[in-house]
């Protein structure tokens, strides 16, 4: 009996729980991958004026982050955009024609933060159409294949043609070496050792990855979000320093004087209709 008044009571549903996806949810500066060897941030965390600058009351709205990858054809480049958008690896990949676009979004100390990640085709034929994807990119991720030494050297010549068509501001630079999996200890150790050689020339930061068991691929995805999202942020405060009256009127916010004198005076004052008491 017991049992069928509780199916017959209308009871509210259990609230839902929304977990949010750690993957994408950063509170502190992700670490490097060498945090001895990197140009871009030897910080353990975002910088002091960062973090100040937004937890004002003005919530800045901040445009989507475009990164491109290049390099070699049959590389990794699309194993490791798959990875971490839809978690799958797939052996059997088709060369990418033209340019495949994903969007993920973060949330980065309590703000939203996209990126655009534009993976292009390594073929050379297709190198004219992706090249006109190139503009604007603040984020360059030259691939190399850990497996193939020549792809190595063929990341110099990638990222040159990427520069020449950002040329009006300096993106930042990675160099990550794919397929990791594939190597023995030694050879791990000695194609790491060749790779940060060439990313101290090209002035980049350095990562070694796996697609297929998913090595350091969500670190080094975040790590990418962490650094471009502070970039982001200093310059729009380099922006508020250039143009400290615009800002100041776009962000005012409008203050209400309280006089008390006329709060007394409307408040007991005789009204027009009926009794003042």
């Amino acid at each position: 009996m017991p049992h069928l008044l509780r199916q017959n009571m209308l009871l509210p549903n259990p609230p839902t729980v929304v977990m949010h996806d750690p993957r994408t949810h950063l509170r502190h500066l992700p670490p490097a991958y060498s945090p001895a060897q990197t140009p871009l941030s030897r910080e353990r965390d975002f910088a002091p004026q960062v973090r100040y600058n937004l937890e004002s009351p003005r919530k800045p709205k901040f445009r989507p982050c475009k990164v491109i990858f290049v390099g070699d054809c049959a590389v990794g480049k699309t194993a490791i955009v798959n990875r971490f958008c839809f978690d799958k690896f797939q052996s059997n990949y088709k060369a990418t024609i033209g340019v495949d676009f994903e969007l993920i979004n973060f949330s980065i100390l309590g703000h939203n933060y996209s990126l655009e990640m534009w993976d292009t085709a390594g073929q050379e034929r297709f190198k004219c159409i992706a090249g006109a994807y190139y503009r604007n990119a603040s984020v360059i991720v030259v691939t190399y294949d850990m497996s193939k030494r020549d792809t190595l050297e063929s990341a110099k010549k990638w990222l040159h043609s990427a520069l020449n068509y950002n040329t009006s501001q300096k993106p930042l630079i990675f160099l990550v070496g794919t397929k990791a999996d594939l190597l023995t200890k030694e050879e791990f150790v000695r194609m790491e050792r060749l790779a940060g050689l060439v990313a101290a020339e090209l002035q980049a930061e350095y990562w070694s990855v796996s697609a297929r068991s998913g090595f350091k691929v969500t670190e080094f995805f975040q790590r990418i979000a962490g650094l471009a999202f502070e970039e982001a942020v200093k310059q729009e405060l380099k922006s508020i320093k250039n143009n400290p009256k615009e800002t100041a009127t776009q962000s005012s916010v409008k203050s209400q004087t309280f006089d008390l004198r006329s709060f007394f005076s409307s408040r007991f004052s005789p009204q027009k209709n009926g009794c003042a008491c």
